[in-house]
């Protein structure tokens, strides 16, 4: 299994983590953040985040149908 960590504190990322960051900053970026490094990088809160991922995941968005640890 592939572990993928944030870029800024190393904490190893979820599948929706990392959909998120390809969303939110596009799917050329070179480094992933966690829930609590992207809400400081965006200037938000991480239940918004997280509400926000699990929004675009129930949608049918097809990052996050796609399995980035395996």
């Amino acid at each position: 299994m592939k572990t993928v960590h944030c870029h800024k504190c190393t904490k190893e990322l979820s599948n929706n983590e990392i959909a998120l960051n390809l969303k939110l900053l596009g799917k050329h970026i070179g480094t992933l953040h966690c829930y609590q490094c992207l809400s400081e990088y965006l200037r938000c809160d991480t239940v918004r985040l997280q509400e926000l991922a699990e929004q675009y995941k129930s949608s049918g968005c097809l990052l996050f149908q796609t399995n980035y640890t395996a």
